[in-house]
């Protein structure tokens, strides 16, 4: 069923570039008018399997590298990415429970996606889910804000992009790789914000599988503590 919508999806695709080419308004209109429903349909289906989870999240991973010259479409297709990504947490191994879907407002006609940044924006954690290359394919906003960039900032980009060689050699990797290895990990440690400020952190690790339920990268969950400076 999904595979069948995200063809669907690509076939629309096909004619919209089509039209696009022959300056066809009226042929234009009419795809677009499909692809927007098609679009909510492949995020509301709900996964069966691990391969259906990551081919779901991988579309729209797709959508976001597609569109990358567009922030607000990145903006738009990281945020349902991310989405799914709190959706399926649970399964994945999260501690933490997922609201259910029944406490989520309708989409409206077409897509909001300030619906789903109200969504991710009620987590209190910063969250952040890595290729087997460390690689980032989804950053929440609060991950974002922890170091005074975009979500969009994010996707595709090497963790030693957002961290210096040696916390990525002696802490970050080390971990990752167990991760990456089928270990659930959880430590702690002290690190700075953007703005200098100190907090005390708790990363959670848990593996993220796909197909036949091979690793295909990690997904971590940091929850901060303010730390207050010490009296000289």
């Amino acid at each position: 069923m999904l595979s069948a919508l995200i063809q669907k999806f690509d076939q629309l695709g096909n004619e919209l570039l089509l039209a696009v080419r022959h300056g066809d308004e009226s042929e234009i209109n009419r795809v677009d008018a499909q692809l927007q429903p098609l679009t909510r349909q492949i995020f509301d289906f709900e996964a069966r399997d691990h391969s259906e989870i990551m081919a779901q999240i991988a579309f729209f991973n797709r959508l976001a590298m597609k569109n990358c010259e567009d922030d607000s479409s990145v903006r738009r297709y990281t945020t349902m990415m991310s989405t799914l990504f709190v959706r399926y947490l649970e399964s994945a191994g999260s501690s933490k429970p997922v609201a259910p879907k029944q406490n989520i407002p309708p989409l409206l006609e077409g897509y909001d996606p300030a619906l789903h940044e109200l969504i991710l924006d009620s987590l209190q954690e910063r969250v952040a889910v890595f290729d087997l290359d460390y690689r980032y394919i989804y950053c929440n906003q609060r991950n974002a804000e922890f170091h005074n960039k975009r979500p969009s900032d994010f996707i595709g980009r090497h963790l030693l992009d957002m961290i210096d060689r040696h916390r990525f050699q002696t802490r970050a990797k080390p971990r990752i790789d167990q991760c990456f290895g089928g270990a659930r990990l959880s430590y702690t440690y002290e690190a700075a914000d953007a703005h200098g400020r100190m907090f005390e952190i708790n990363c959670r690790m848990t593996p993220l599988t796909g197909p036949g339920n091979a690793i295909a990268g990690a997904v971590l969950i940091l929850d901060m503590q303010p730390m207050f400076a010490r009296m000289a």
